[in-house]
């Protein structure tokens, strides 16, 4: 009788163990084959997101030949097409959407000194006004402060005096090295131009969320003058304080029909009177010998999604086109 207890353990024993082995083998390939899962997935993410690249290098090109491929230059039909808003174009199973901005349509904040050092007075104003613009817009809790404006200039002058702007009645002061408001994460001001906008971060004031509102607007590249054919229309409100939100429309809804030729066709404009075209006439163009054009091609392949944002500049009288600026995210 104890012989077949003893036996009847022994088999009780060989069976617990199996079981063990067996659950030890379920957990090990349950372990392999999802591995295996997320290696597939992986390969097919990769896949997916070179297929999203290969769309937004699509149309990063696209904007490329089309600004190339006439002899007019940027004043070629299909070149105002895609200024004119984005693009969505077929590539093969996936999209790009080209969106391309004119960088002579925004304020350059590299040119609020003249060469000589001197302030100068209407492109700082027209920069005070985009703040007050952007700060009435409602649903935008970041409020840009005055003081932004003298911190830029003291980032590109070659002095380490702190700038006052005597025609801003508050935060009329900048920041210098010296200065003890400046932020410590800023490090030194580099006392030359802005080489690109997103080092406009590394400014005294100026934070993420400002940035994103402002970046629209501002650009570090061109002569100054704000060209009204590209300019967005709070830009166009900018160039002189009786611009109004319609006139500036009214300004784009008649280039989208012809863009402007000259900046005396703006004198046609209903609501432009002579005093205010002689007070904008002087810090705006039409014509620019060379330009500068902002490119955000985003490519998507199914769930998967990459952006290339680049910086065109081209020479009219040559047909040159050089990529300035070349990011993908």
């Amino acid at each position: 009788m104890s012989v077949a207890r003893e036996q009847s353990k022994q088999d009780g024993f060989v069976v617990i163990v199996v079981l063990c082995m067996v659950m030890m083998l379920s957990v090990l390939l349950l372990g392999f084959h999802y591995k295996a899962r997320m290696d597939l997935r992986c390969v097919d993410d990769f896949r997916q997101s070179e297929q999203a690249r290969q769309c937004a290098r699509a149309g990063f090109n696209i904007a490329i030949a089309t600004l190339r491929g006439s002899a007019d230059g940027p004043a070629n039909a299909p070149w105002l097409s895609l200024l004119s808003g984005q693009k969505t174009f077929a590539v093969g199973e996936g999209t790009c959407a080209v969106t391309v901005c004119g960088e002579t349509g925004k304020l350059n904040v590299n040119r609020l000194k003249d060469k000589s050092g001197k302030l100068n007075r209407l492109a700082i104003e027209r920069v005070l006004r985009l703040i007050d613009l952007l700060n009435r817009q409602k649903g935008n809790p970041a409020h840009i402060g005055y003081g932004l404006v003298p911190a830029i200039i003291d980032w590109t002058d070659r002095d380490n005096d702190v700038t006052i702007l005597p025609f801003v009645r508050y935060q009329a002061g900048g920041a210098q090295t010296n200065d003890a408001g400046r932020a410590e994460s800023s490090g030194s001001c580099r006392n030359g131009p802005f080489e690109t906008t997103e080092e406009l971060l590394l400014v005294t004031g100026m934070t993420p969320e400002i940035f994103e509102r402002l970046s629209d607007y501002v650009t570090v590249y061109g002569d100054g003058k704000v060209n009204v054919n590209y300019a967005p229309a709070l830009v166009l409100e900018t160039l002189s304080k009786d611009v109004d939100a319609s006139l500036a429309q009214r300004i784009v809804d008649r280039r989208q029909l012809k863009p402007f030729e000259s900046i005396a066709e703006l004198r046609d404009l209903p609501g432009m009177t002579e005093g205010l075209y002689e007070a904008i006439r002087r810090g705006t163009t039409v014509e620019p010998l060379a330009d500068c054009y902002q490119v955000i091609a985003r490519g998507r392949w199914d769930q998967a999604s990459r952006t290339i944002v680049a910086m065109l500049g081209t020479d009219t009288a040559t047909g040159n086109v050089e990529t300035i600026l070349y990011k993908e995210f």
